[in-house]
C-alpha cells in the first residue's frame, strides 16, 4: 500500500540550483555586518525549491526560528530581486546521525532540537523511502513525515497573558485527554504572525506524543500539505493519500491560509476537507492555525469553513508590555543569560506586535556580545537597535511589496504579474499596486512595468483600493498591517 511518507517528493536541487542562492547570499551580505552574515547565513545550506517554497538546511532549531522569523522577509526580497520570487521559506534542521537512524526522541529541555521519530512523528527529511520504519512493511503502522519539533516550543516555555490565555487553555485541553475525547474539533488558533501560534501547535504535538505513545500524528504546514496532494495526484494515488490521512490519530496544520492560496484546481481543498471529515468522525483531534479569521481567508472552500465553524476558533492578540518583557526574560533564561536592568524592558518597548522580533533582537544582542567579547548592556542594546533602524530606513522595492502582498493573500508572487483575473487575484494585484504607489516612491509607469501592465491600469487599481478602504474595514486593516510591515 502507498504510504504517506512516500508522497513527499524528495527535493533535489538541479545542477544550477546554487546559482540563485549565491545571488541571494551576495545581496544579503551587503546589508549585514560581516559577523552577522557569518553567524546566521554561512552555516545555512540551500536545498531547493518546492511549490514556490525555498527549503534551507540549518544546524539547529535556533537557526530555524531566527531565519524564518527575523530574516524571512529579507530572504524573500532577495529571491525576488534575483528574479526568482518565492512565496515562503522553510528551514529544515539537519539531522544528527542518531536522528537519521530513527532513535532520537524529543530533545531534553534546553537542548537544541533535532528532528526524529517519536511515536510515529518524524522530521520531513529524516526517513528515506524504503528505510526500516518508513512504511516498507504493509503491517507496520506508517511513519508520517512532519516538520521538526523544537524543544523550545513547549507549554512550559510559553508565556501566558491576557492576549493568549484562552488559546493556551484550549491548546492544553486538546493535548491532555487522549485521542478519543477531543473537546474541540477542530481547534483553530488564528492571529497575526509572530504571536505564538506555531509555538502552541508544536507544544500540542509534543505533549500529545508524550502522553499517547505509539500513536501516529502528522504535523505539517499548509503549503507542505498542498505539496503532498500534488505529489499524490502526479503518482495517481489520491486514494492511498486519503486512506493514510484517515488513519491518523492527530492532524496539525500550520498556516492553513496557504492551502487556499496554492490550490489552483480545488484538489487540495477537497483532500483537506476529506481529512477533516474522516478524523472528526473518528473523534481524532485536529489543530490548525491561520494568520487571520477563517472567514477572511480568500478563496477558502465553503465546506472547509463550515467544518471549521463546528469546532472552536480562538485568536491570539498582541501581548502587552508586561508580557513582552516576561517573554524576553524567559528567552534569555533558556540561553543561560541574566539580563541587566532595563534591557528586557527596552526590547519589549520596541516590538509591540511580534514576539519573533523580540526574540530576534535578543539573539542579535547575544551574537554581538559574543563577537565583541563584551557584556550585554543597555549601551550595546542601543547600538544593535540603531543598526537595525538604519537598515530599515530605506523604501521597499516593488518586488518586496509584491512578495508581502502575495504572502498576505496566500498566492505565489508570480501570480500577481500573470494574466489570471479571478476576483481575489485582481484585488490582491490592485492592493500591491496601491502599496507600491504609497511606499516605493516609484512612478505609475515604473510600477506598471513591474506588473506587466499599462500605467492606466495602475491608476485604476490605486483609486479602487483608496475608495474600498473607506467602506471595507477588513481590507483597511489588512492594508494597515502591510503598510506597517513594509515601513
Amino acid at each position: 500500500m502507498h504510504r504517506l511518507s512516500r508522497l513527499t517528493t524528495a527535493i533535489e536541487a538541479p545542477e544550477n540550483a546554487e546559482d540563485p542562492w549565491r545571488e541571494v547570499l551576495s545581496a544579503i551580505r551587503t546589508s549585514l555586518s560581516p559577523h552577522e552574515f557569518e553567524t546566521w547565513f554561512a552555516p545555512a545550506r540551500f536545498v531547493g525549491t518546492e511549490n514556490d517554497v525555498v527549503v534551507i538546511r540549518v544546524p539547529n532549531a535556533m537557526f530555524a526560528n531566527h531565519l524564518e522569523g527575523e530574516y524571512r522577509d529579507r530572504i524573500l526580497s532577495a529571491f525576488a530581486a534575483a528574479g526568482s520570487p518565492v512565496a515562503s521559506i522553510r528551514c529544515s534542521v539537519a539531522a544528527s546521525p542518531a536522528a537519521a537512524r530513527g532513535r532520537t526522541a524529543f530533545p531534553a529541555e534546553g537542548a537544541h532540537a533535532t528532528p526524529g521519530i517519536v511515536g510515529g512523528l518524524a522530521a520531513e527529511d529524516d526517513v528515506p523511502t524504503g528505510a526500516p520504519g518508513a512504511g516498507s512493511s504493509e503491517s507496520a503502522r506508517p511513519i508520517l513525515r512532519s516538520d521538526s519539533v523544537s524543544a523550545s516550543f513547549s507549554f512550559d516555555s510559553f508565556v501566558v497573558g491576557a492576549s493568549n490565555r484562552f488559546a493556551h487553555s484550549a491548546a492544553l485541553d486538546v493535548s491532555n485527554p487522549g485521542v478519543h475525547n477531543s473537546p474541540y474539533n477542530p481547534l483553530l488558533i488564528y492571529g497575526e504572525a509572530g504571536l505564538g501560534k506555531t509555538h502552541l501547535l508544536q507544544a500540542i504535538a509534543r505533549r500529545f506524543v508524550e502522553q499517547n505513545p505509539g500513536q501516529t500524528i502528522l504535523l505539517t504546514r499548509g503549503d507542505t500539505f498542498s505539496s503532498h496532494v500534488i505529489s499524490a495526484v502526479r503518482s495517481n494515488d489520491l486514494y492511498g493519500f486519503r486512506t493514510e490521512c484517515a488513519r491518523l490519530d492527530m492532524l496539525l496544520v500550520d498556516n492553513i491560509q496557504f492551502i487556499a492560496g496554492l490550490d489552483r484546481f480545488g484538489r487540495v481543498a477537497e483532500e483537506f476537507f476529506h481529512a477533516l471529515t474522516a478524523l472528526s468522525d473518528r473523534g481524532r483531534p485536529i489543530v490548525l492555525t491561520s494568520d487571520r479569521d477563517p472567514r477572511d481567508i480568500p478563496n477558502l472552500d465553503g465546506q472547509i469553513k463550515s467544518r471549521l465553524e463546528s469546532g472552536l476558533a480562538t485568536d491570539i492578540g498582541s501581548p502587552d508590555w508586561k508580557i513582552r518583557t516576561a517573554i524576553v526574560r524567559k528567552k534569555a533564561a533558556t540561553l543561560g543569560l541574566e539580563l541587566p536592568d532595563g534591557v528586557a524592558e527596552t526590547i519589549a518597548s520596541r516590538h509591540q506586535n511580534n514576539v519573533r522580533r523580540l526574540e530576534g533582537t535578543l539573539n542579535k544582542l547575544v551574537a554581538e556580545s559574543n563577537a565583541d567579547r563584551v557584556r550585554i548592556s543597555p549601551t550595546l542594546l542601543d547600538r544593535v537597535l540603531s543598526d537595525r533602524a538604519s537598515r530599515r530606513s530605506r523604501s521597499p522595492s516593488i518586488q518586496e511589496v509584491q512578495v508581502a502582498v502575495a504572502k498576505a493573500f496566500g498566492f505565489a508572487p508570480l501570480r500577481l504579474v500573470g494574466k489570471q483575473r479571478s476576483n481575489v487575484l485582481v484585488l490582491a494585484r490592485h492592493v500591491a499596486m496601491y502599496l507600491c504607489r504609497k511606499t516605493t516612491g516609484r512612478t505609475l509607469v515604473e510600477i506598471g512595468k513591474e506588473f506587466r501592465r499599462d500605467h492606466s491600469t495602475v491608476t485604476y487599481g490605486v483609486r479602487r483600493i483608496a475608495a474600498a478602504r473607506k467602506r471595507d474595514l477588513g481590507l483597511n486593516k489588512l492594508i494597515e498591517r502591510l503598510l506597517d510591515q513594509l515601513s
